[in-house]
């Protein structure tokens, strides 16, 4: 019989989320680089997850998980819908752009992670549709086709940041869209 565990799954992952996001590289890194945030050796983090790619596919089930399904406060959506993609979409710099953009790339590869991406990316646009409902949409902007056009264009912002090219904030981008839509 092992021994308890001492760290819950989501406090892992938690831990893991936080070490990666501190990470200046853009280089690929590997669990000898997260293990000391967790608390645990690389072969500690191979035996709970299984591998590299069971820790990013339980990483990802957690960033779906935590994307809300309907809005948390009716009375201020567009308060809400700004610090969702506040959270979710800004890089702090460029190499940060550029390694999340790099993860996405690698996970796109593997038919498990891009259809949890689908899952998660349909789930966002679902709740972008929500909150977009409760806003003074203009005429003939359905809330569902625009959830679509603001994931592109906050994917596309992210893309601008890796760059240096002209970067601004994801609420920034929001701001523009909504310029035209509202």
């Amino acid at each position: 019989m092992g021994r308890p565990q001492r760290t819950s799954d989501i406090d892992l992952l938690d831990l893991i989320d936080a070490a990666i996001a501190e990470r200046d590289s853009t280089e690929p890194w590997g669990l000898q680089d997260i293990a000391p945030a967790a608390g645990m050796s690389p072969a500690g983090l191979i035996k709970r997850f299984g591998s590299k790619q069971g820790l990013l596919l339980a990483l990802t089930r957690r960033w779906i998980e935590r994307i809300p399904t309907s809005p948390i406060g009716a009375d201020v959506p567009l308060a809400e819908l700004r610090g969702y993609i506040e959270d979710n979409f800004a890089a702090p710099s460029s190499s940060m752009a550029i390694f999340g953009l790099g993860e996405l790339m690698r996970d796109l590869w593997s038919p498990t992670a891009a259809e949890l991406l689908r899952d998660g990316w349909r789930k966002q646009v679902n709740y972008f549709s929500t909150l977009l409902a409760l806003l003074p949409l203009r005429t003939g902007f359905e809330p569902h086709e625009t959830a679509l056009i603001l994931l592109d264009a906050l994917h596309g912002s992210l893309y601008r940041r890796a760059v240096d090219f002209d970067p601004t904030t994801p609420t920034h981008t929001l701001d523009n869209l909504l310029k035209g839509w509202t």
